[in-house]
């Protein structure tokens, strides 16, 4: 998995730590009919409605302003859990606009291994409900045939061949799985060939079981 990924599940086990309860993932902004934004956590503690902005690496002041108006157009506080901050501006416009920010180092150096053990399983937890559909998958043989192809590629434009596309014609073959809530994982060639691989598996079991 990504480093973002590890760094969203230590997200997660922060927030539950300071009492926040989790609402949802990747909430998207909508505004008429265009999606404008996308906040990565959607968290509530006391009665308070956050906007959270998980970064792997330092804030920058850019950041800094992307939290404070995704926050404002959801009608939340804003919040950035990350490593620590670029530069004097960004800390200084986050004490300006109210960002509040959460340090992931402080987390990591005094976890206790009992802390990191739950960590890691509720990763697995998190990984296993993401990849696995609630629903066997009905598939078309065209999407039969971009998961396979994602399944033996290691790479995108290897994809891109197995299938018979070009590779913008895959990209949007993928957003369309996306869309159906089939791939749920990440962008990266290894993540989306591990979700290809357990919904061919799906696939596959669902068309050997007998019929009743």
């Amino acid at each position: 998995m990504s480093r973002g990924f590890w760094t969203e599940q230590l997200a997660l086990f922060v927030l539950e730590s300071e009492g926040f309860e989790v609402l949802g993932r990747r909430e998207k902004i909508v505004k008429g009919s265009s999606e404008i934004a996308e906040v990565d956590l959607v968290a509530r503690k006391q009665g308070e409605l956050y906007a959270v902005e998980v970064k792997s690496g330092r804030i920058s002041v850019t950041d800094v302003r992307q939290a404070y108006t995704n926050a404002r157009l959801l009608g939340a506080k804003p919040l950035i859990l990350a490593r620590g901050f670029s530069d004097d501006s960004a800390r200084a416009l986050a004490e300006e606009l109210g960002v509040q920010v959460i340090l992931l180092p402080e987390y990591v150096h005094f976890a206790s291994p009992e802390e990191l053990a739950e960590l890691v399983e509720k990763a697995l937890v998190s990984i296993l409900d993401r990849l696995l559909p609630a629903e066997p998958p009905e598939l078309s043989e065209e999407e039969a045939r971009v998961l396979e192809a994602l399944a033996r590629g290691g790479t995108f434009p290897e994809a891109a061949r197995l299938a018979g596309m070009r590779e913008d014609e895959l990209g949007r073959a993928i957003e369309k799985l996306r869309e159906k809530g089939l791939l749920t994982l990440g962008r990266s060639p290894s993540e989306l060939r591990l979700q290809a691989k357990v919904l061919l598996l799906l696939r596959s079991l669902l068309r050997s079981r007998p019929a009743t």
